[in-house]
């Protein structure tokens, strides 16, 4: 009904009103709300390296110096110049020592001194500084205050706080996640002081190298870089509120704490308001109104089960439906509001598998290191982070596990938008075996699912990472976080014991002996005969079954793709414009120039980088081969700029995508569905039956049909050599799933062949395709007779070629300076002193156009073809930082393996020079032992035979003989160990 109002009721309101005024009956307490107070902006800041401040009461004192909040002190240029003496977060167990992180090595000699002083372990700072440094403001409380109760809040503290107000200390906080809290009390109007001392130092011991506390990545700085917010409450408020993602019989269970004044008294009206707030999400549940009695309200927190209905949509990797719920808090004096954002999801186990709202899931999880060299620490603003989730999205991921460390808001908000499932960590990486360990860290959970636990992309919570500690305190806390919040799935560390009661685990061999294997790599530290890439001859039918049926829960395999690259240095060393650089970029720079090799940047980072996807690609394969594998953790989707620098990843620290990665190759095998082929064998002979079983791992909601899949084999060319149209099937949510096998009898191969082996299906936008590789079956040809051979350089060898004769030079493994491991794979992890560990390189620069690879068909880089010429090679070194005689530095090798890039040095497997009047090819493979079983280092032979007796055997350089010489120039004295137990690594990684 509407009401019509005339001009004369009008004229008679107004009358009423002024008359009601004038005798005061509408006179009312104002309605009290929620007040805030930014106090972002310039403090006073005095640092404390003494730690004399308390004792001394600087609380009372103004500082002469000032500083931006948010903020962190050594961005603003506050803290010491680093140098060879800086006394580093965790010094005293590792830095200095030695070994993969110590000063030691004499290749960085030029850069110990102060004023050229630069590092490997870790980005350095401009500034560096641990211990207290106080900061200091005024602020005015508004007459509108008067009488109500004022708290402050500070986000992102690192990492012990204590505050002072007016001169009064209120107390400590020492959260690494949740923001730091106090209550002022009710504050007269006008102006106050309040003073901030915060310590970086340690306060409890969470491991030297945790990504919580240490430099290795997030680094130690000191201050606050979240919001400052200032808060007066009006008498009755909503002190917390939050929601549990997990959806209980169609209710939201909602958990809400109301404060209150001594002077707060009447009725209350509580209003719980939930909308969609996504994109499609129209879905509108009615409001729930709770009225109670203000005089019955305390501390203890309301719980409400808020009815959704069953439209409810919820969320995932796949649907991002999002809603906000509105909580309102009504008296006859008091107006007060909170909002939340949350979605609806439901992650639990099942059996060895994980199921996300009923579907089975896979996880896809990369360990996020707390690798931010924009910032210095975690970024506070949600935009930084989306681009983070994009990009993992884009290359088929779906959970991100913080290594050591929890992250901001700004994160788990982002990950709500895009759709990924996140695991913070409460921040440990060491033992854990304290009293003053458990305390903190059972509060520090505790703040962490308090704080963050509402966001739906909050699925998981760790302890931490390796080591061991008490196994009772194990058990006793994933009990308690289940108790506490049942809608998270919960483990103690990664790859370390875990409880029988621990929800998953994450493990890279099954305890105690570890030689039930679930990754490649195996043992500490790396060598190649502790990898099955080395072990194993080429195939794509490794998994990891023996292990994923160790357990009954869902498992994951532990930090796999540990796979360097040489680092994109041009590429990346200008992002760098904060207080951290990236000194291992500027030596490398320095260390390449000084070799003559500065223009093979973009060659090195290309044919290196095409490696490492490769070898990448196998681990994440063998895992979707694995029957009952719950999931894997990448280490890492960015390159790690910590603990001596570990360029491991397929985009940069800066999460942009290296210039070799083809994003489409990546997601044909990381994504929810991936077609496999098992091939006993990459590498065969025409008198061998190529023989794959084709398979689908498939994790989509959605049920699979098949009824277009065809499997090919091609030449490099595009000629279809065979066609196989496999049998239409459907298939539900499972790993390795059967679909068929084929063969093919290889004599009618024109040999040597790379071939190629598509299967796709285009009505799904499915397909994965693999290289292998056939040669001849016939015998190594023999060394022609006019061609002096030999395995020893010394005088006679030199005599004939200074006579004009051609030497072909076959050392022994063993014979070469520097005594190198084999390099077949690239460096796992990080490179380790001058040996490299797992590997003496990280690829090598291969002209398939020249004349000594015509007879054997390759890449520019290193495939899986070369896996027995390479494990039985040894780089030979032509210079380094130690060279006498080093070779000239516009000198190339016809085949140059790619040395770690924090020495540098020029390497080679096959050289070619004059010496004298006579032609010498030296080449630092095994070309003479066992072939029958190594069909491609016989084709090689065979094309170095065909180029060493051509016209195009014609060496450019001339070589002197004291040059050659140092190429088998041995070491004298003890070889100085490597100190393993002073790495910033744990001997269990």
């Amino acid at each position: 009904m509407k009401y019509k109002v005339t001009s004369l009721q009008v004229v008679a309101w107004v009358i009423i009103a002024v008359m009601l005024q004038l005798t005061g009956c509408t006179k009312q307490a104002p309605i009290q709300t929620t007040h805030t107070i930014n106090l972002a902006g310039t403090w006073q800041i005095k640092l404390d390296p003494d730690n004399v401040g308390i004792e001394q009461n600087w609380q009372d004192q103004t500082f002469s110096d000032t500083f931006q909040l948010p903020g962190a002190l050594q961005a603003q240029g506050y803290g010491n110049v680093p140098g060879p003496d800086t006394e580093w977060y965790g010094n005293a167990e590792w830095a200095g020592k030695g070994g993969l992180n110590g000063w030691g090595p004499e290749w960085l000699d030029n850069y110990k001194k102060k004023g050229v002083f630069r590092m490997h372990h870790f980005l350095r700072p401009d500034r560096h500084y641990i211990g207290a440094a106080w900061f200091t403001r005024t602020f005015e409380v508004p007459e509108a205050w008067r009488g109500r109760p004022v708290s402050v809040s500070f986000e992102r503290v690192h990492w012990v706080s204590q505050l002072w107000l007016d001169g009064i200390h209120l107390g400590q906080q020492t959260s690494l996640a949740a923001p730091h809290q106090y209550e002022l009390g009710v504050l007269e109007p006008g102006t106050h002081k309040i003073t901030l001392r915060v310590d970086n130092d340690e306060y409890v011991h969470m491991g030297y190298n945790a990504h919580s506390v240490s430099e290795q990545t997030a680094g130690t700085w000191n201050g606050v870089v979240g919001a400052l917010t200032l808060t007066a409450h009006p008498d009755v408020w909503i002190e917390r509120f939050t929601v549990s993602p997990k959806p209980v019989d169609g209710m939201l269970r909602v958990s809400l704490e109301l404060g209150k004044t001594n002077a707060a008294t009447g009725r209350y009206s509580l209003s719980l308001d939930a909308i969609g707030a996504s994109e499609g999400n129209n879905h509108d549940p009615k409001e729930l109104v709770i009225e109670g009695d203000v005089a019955e309200l305390n501390d203890e927190l309301l719980r409400i089960d808020y009815p959704m209905t069953a439209q409810a949509k919820l969320w995932d990797e796949y649907e991002q439906n999002l809603y906000t719920i509105d909580a309102k808090l009504e008296t006859a004096t008091v107006n007060d509001s909170r909002q939340l954002t949350f979605g609806l999801r439901d992650m639990t186990t099942d059996g060895r598998h994980f199921r996300v709202n009923g579907f089975k899931t896979y996880i896809r999880s990369v360990d996020d290191c707390a690798v931010m060299p924009a910032t210095g620490y975690a970024p506070m603003d949600v935009a930084s982070w989306r681009k983070v989730w994009q990009t993992y999205k884009e290359f088929g991921l779906n959970l991100a596990r913080f290594h050591s460390w929890a992250p901001p808001e700004a994160a788990f908000v982002a990950a709500n938008e895009v759709g990924i499932y996140l695991k913070p960590e409460v921040g440990e990486w060491g033992p854990v075996k304290t009293q003053e360990q458990f305390d903190f860290m059972r509060a520090e959970a505790k703040r962490i699912l308090d704080t963050f636990g509402h966001h739906p992309s909050f699925v998981q919570l760790g302890l931490g990472n390796e080591y061991d500690g008490d196994h009772a305190f194990f058990e006793a806390i994933i009990n308690e976080w289940k108790a506490y919040d049942d809608s998270k799935l919960y483990i103690v560390k990664a790859n370390s014991w875990s409880p029988d009661n621990a929800d998953f685990q994450v493990q890279r061999g099954i305890w105690p002996e570890r030689s039930i294997k679930l990754r490649h790599q195996f043992g500490w530290p790396p060598k190649p005969d502790r990898t099955e890439f080395n072990l194993s001859p080429p195939n794509t039918a490794i998994d990891w079954r023996e292990a994923s049926s160790s357990f009954d829960v869902p498992l994951i395999s532990h930090e796999i793709g540990q796979i360097c690259t040489y680092p994109n240095i041009d590429a990346e060393i200008d992002k760098y414009k904060g207080y951290l650089n990236p000194d291992y970029l500027e030596i490398a720079r320095d260390q390449l120039k000084e070799r003559g090799m500065y223009d093979l940047l973009p060659a090195m980072v290309e044919s290196s980088g095409k490696w490492q996807v490769e070898l990448i690609r196998e681990t994440f394969e063998a895992n979707y081969r694995t029957p009952d594998m719950a999931g894997f953790s990448w280490l890492s989707l960015a390159d790690f700029t910590g603990q001596s620098s570990a360029p491991v990843g397929l985009v940069d620290p800066f999460y942009d995508p290296h210039s070799y990665v083809d994003i489409d190759y990546v997601r044909q095998w990381s994504a929810p569905t991936v077609l496999l082929a098992r091939m006993p064998k990459r590498v065969l002979t025409q008198g061998e039956t190529f023989t794959a079983g084709i398979e689908v791992t498939h994790f989509d909601r959605h049920k699979l049909v098949l009824n277009d899949l065809v499997a090919s084999l091609r030449t490099e060319s595009g000629e279809v050599v065979k066609t196989w149209n496999l049998p239409a099937n459907s298939f539900q949510q499972d790993s390795a799933q059967a679909i068929a096998t084929i063969e093919l009898a290889l004599a009618d191969i024109a040999a040597p062949a790379k071939l190629n082996l598509l299967v796709e299906s285009p009505e799904n936008n499915l397909k994965n395709d693999w290289n292998i590789w056939v040669y001849p079956d016939t015998k190594a040809p023999s060394f022609p007779a006019n061609i002096y051979v030999t395995k020893v350089w010394n005088k006679a060898t030199q005599q004939r070629l200074e006579a004009g004769g051609t030497v072909l030079l076959l050392p022994n493994i063993g014979d070469m300076k520097g005594d190198l491991p084999s390099m077949f794979t690239n460096h796992f992890w990080t490179s380790i002193g001058d040996k490299g560990g797992q590997s003496s390189a990280s690829g090598m620069l291969i002209d398939p156009n020249h004349p000594l690879l015509a007879h054997f068909p390759t890449d520019a880089h290193i495939n899986w073809n070369w896996w027995d010429i390479l494990n039985n090679a040894q780089p030979m070194i032509l210079d380094s930082y130690d060279s006498i005689h080093p070779w000239p530095k516009g000198y190339r090798a016809l085949l140059q393996p790619i040395d770690t890039w924090k020495i540098n040095r020029k390497l080679a497997l096959i050289v070619e020079a004059k010496v004298g009047k006579g032609k010498l090819l030296i080449s630092s493979i095994d070309l003479e032992n066992d072939l029958q079983n190594r069909p491609a280092t016989r084709q090689l032979r065979r094309s170095l035979v065909a180029y060493i007796t051509s016209d195009d055997f014609n060496p450019e350089w001339q070589i002197k003989p004291e040059v050659i010489s140092e190429v088998f120039s041995k070491e004298t004295g003890l070889e100085e160990p490597i100190d393993f137990g002073a790495n910033a690594l744990p001997i269990d990684n």
